[in-house]
C-alpha cells in the first residue's frame, strides 16, 4: 500500500513537473522590474529652483522684519509717550489712551500674523510648482530607462548605487526650472 502511495505522488509530481509549463507558457509574463531610485530631499535642497525660491522668501522675510521692527518700534514709543503724560492726563483720558494703544499693539499684532501666513503660503504654493516639475522630469526619466518603479531614497533601508538617478533628474530640473518666481498675495487687513 505504502508503495501504491509513493508511485501515486511520484506521478503527480510528474504531472506537475510537465504540465504546469504548458500552463505557464499561456499566460502573459510579468513585465521585468526595472527599479530606480531617487533623493527627493537632496534634490529639493540643491535644485535652482528651490534655492531660487528660498532667495525670494528670504527677502521678503527681510523685508517683513524690518516693516514688523519699525510698528514695534513706534509701539514703543507711543507706550513711553503715554506712560510719560501720565501724570498730565485725567484719568478717563489716559484710560482712554491706553485702550487706543492695546487696539494698536492688537492690530499690529494681526498684520503680522497675516503676513506670516502669507509668506507660509507662498513657499508651499511656490514649492509645490518645484515638486510638480520634479514628478515630470521622474517620470521622463522613467519612461527613457524603462524604469518601472522608482522609489524615494529616504524610504529605502538599502540600494545598490547602480540604481540612482538623482544627478540626473536633479541636472535635468536645473535645466528646464532654473527658478520659480514667488508669488506673495497680499495679507488680509484686519
Amino acid at each position: 500500500m505504502k508503495n501504491l502511495q509513493r508511485l501515486s505522488l511520484f506521478a503527480a509530481c510528474l504531472a506537475v513537473l510537465f504540465v504546469a509549463p504548458a500552463f505557464s507558457a499561456d499566460k502573459p509574463k510579468a513585465p521585468s522590474q526595472v527599479i530606480a531610485i531617487v533623493d527627493v530631499q537632496r534634490i529639493l535642497q540643491e535644485s535652482l529652483a528651490a534655492k531660487s525660491v528660498q532667495k525670494q522668501l528670504d527677502t521678503q522675510r527681510a523685508k517683513f522684519q524690518t516693516e514688523t521692527e519699525a510698528e514695534e518700534n513706534e509701539l514703543r514709543q507711543a507706550e513711553q509717550d503715554l506712560v510719560k503724560s501720565r501724570e498730565q492726563l485725567a484719568a478717563n483720558v489716559y484710560a482712554d489712551h491706553e485702550q487706543q494703544l492695546r487696539q494698536r499693539f492688537l492690530l499690529v499684532e494681526q498684520n503680522v500674523d497675516a503676513r506670516r501666513k502669507v509668506l507660509d503660503q507662498s513657499f508651499t504654493d511656490s514649492m509645490n510648482a518645484v515638486r510638480s516639475h520634479l514628478l515630470q522630469v521622474v517620470q521622463a526619466v522613467a519612461q527613457e530607462r524603462g524604469v518601472n518603479l522608482v522609489l524615494i531614497k529616504q524610504q529605502t533601508l538599502w540600494t545598490d548605487p547602480s540604481f540612482d538617478v538623482t544627478d540626473e533628474v536633479l541636472n535635468r530640473l536645473n535645466k528646464s526650472l532654473p527658478d520659480v518666481a514667488v508669488v506673495m498675495k497680499s495679507a488680509k487687513k484686519p
